[in-house]
């Protein structure tokens, strides 16, 4: 039984928190197959950091232009909500909580046909145009970085009297920092590494309980371990793909059958996680997605696979095939595969010793990783050029470099050697 030393208000992103995944994919995809496709798209290169979310959001909203008020409101009746949600919510009712919800992301109706159906006693949403109650795809205000539930938050409190309150934020993403930095106890549910940095209470279950224990010690603060035989398997299958540069490297004729394997493989896994965002899954694609997925990736669209591709593919295109260059495209390859991976498994063992600059990476992984890389680089090229793509290589994945490691070791890699080449500094080989 959980101990009450006073009331809350207990605000609650909706999507991701409250809705399994998002209400606009899960609407979208019973306004047509085409539309549910291109959300998905958009959805990705939102997760890549490619499009803005105000972008991501108005792009979204056109997809359901035409759309009738009454049938967006009966389709809200069956999204697909996080296990443990309404009993949360009774629990928060009966001891004498305020639940709120809110969304920078869903119309005001929907969130406050939400908010009716659990019960909870404010809403708040973002404005959409409407004519003949009809969406015309356009947004009336839009919020693209979170302000707007804090200013909500605030209003409920003002006009309601509510000062002696403790206010609670429950969220998963980084759109909702401002909440986080608003509230009393920031609370991340399954949150995503930016949001992680923010809250001081962690619930890693995807069940809604798991925050109920957290609301009798407000300044508490969770860690929440690595999975330690997700993150192993994660890694061994990182390095298992050693075997795609080495073939393409001992005859011509793989390069063809490689570089369409991992084009189709890439197309199927976008169109695996498009799927995924609706609630359908492709039984081996999604099994491996949530059993090697991190705790931070597999409630969102995952995209590591499709850099990890990339960063696999383009060196061997781009200075192998292209530029005929084909050793330092191997080599970048291998290095990243192998060096990457098993720095990773050697840090969650032995690492003890962590970097000042980038304190996720630890002294001992770096030794071990790399090390292992060399030997492997030994069986095709010389122990001189082993070692310079591996110090180069190690250098490139310590740096807080912007773009992800997958892309960044192997190419920065392969362009660094190829300049040395070219400069005549070092003939690699």
């Amino acid at each position: 039984m959980v101990t009450i030393d006073r009331h809350r208000i207990i605000a609650f992103d909706v999507d991701g928190t409250v809705i399994n995944g998002f209400w606009l994919s899960q609407v979208i995809a019973r306004f047509g197959l085409l539309k549910a496709f291109v959300f998905g798209v958009l959805g990705i290169l939102y997760e890549a950091r490619i499009m803005e979310i105000a972008s991501f959001m108005r792009y979204s909203y056109r997809l359901l232009r035409g759309a009738p008020k009454d049938w967006l409101i009966r389709m809200t009746d069956q999204v697909y909500l996080h296990r443990g949600v309404k009993e949360t919510f009774n629990v928060l009712r009966d001891q004498g909580h305020i639940i709120v919800l809110m969304s920078s992301g869903i119309p005001d109706f929907a969130v406050g046909r939400l908010a009716k159906n659990l019960g909870a006693h404010f809403a708040s949403g973002i404005r959409v145009e409407l004519e003949d109650n009809r969406l015309t795809g356009h947004i009336a205000a839009l919020d693209c970085q979170g302000q707007s539930k804090v200013d909500a938050l605030q209003n409920i409190i003002d006009l309601h009297n509510l000062y002696d309150y403790e206010t609670i934020g429950v969220a998963n993403d980084r759109n909702n920092v401002p909440l986080f930095e608003f509230v009393n106890l920031p609370v991340g549910f399954r949150p995503d590494q930016v949001a992680r940095r923010h809250v001081r209470a962690v619930v890693k279950t995807p069940d809604l309980r798991g925050l109920l224990p957290y609301l009798s010690s407000p300044t508490v603060r969770i860690h929440v371990p690595r999975r330690l035989g997700q993150e192993i398997l994660r890694q061994l299958l990182h390095a298992s793909a050693v075997i795609i540069p080495l073939l393409w490297l001992w005859d011509l004729s793989w390069h063809f059958p490689i570089y369409m394997l991992i084009g189709s493989l890439t197309l199927l896994f976008t169109i695996s996680e498009v799927l995924r965002s609706f609630g359908i899954q492709i039984p081996i694609i999604s099994k491996a997605v949530m059993a090697a997925g991190r705790e931070d990736e597999i409630d969102r669209y995952v995209l590591s696979p499709i850099y990890f591709a990339a960063g696999v593919a383009l060196p061997l295109l781009i200075f192998g095939t292209l530029l005929n260059l084909p050793f330092i495209a191997t080599a970048s390859v291998i290095v990243f595969l192998i060096g990457d991976a098993f720095s990773t498994i050697g840090g969650i063992f032995f690492g003890r010793h962590h970097y000042p600059f980038n304190p996720k990476k630890t002294l001992e992984g770096t030794l071990i990783g790399f090390s292992i890389a060399f030997f492997i680089l030994l069986l095709i090229v010389s122990p001189l050029s082993a070692l310079l793509v591996t110090i180069i290589a190690a250098i490139i994945e310590l740096l807080p470099i912007p773009l992800d490691d997958n892309l960044a070791v192997p190419l920065i890699t392969a362009t660094i050697l190829m300049c040395l080449q070219i400069v005549g500094i070092y003939y690699f080989i």
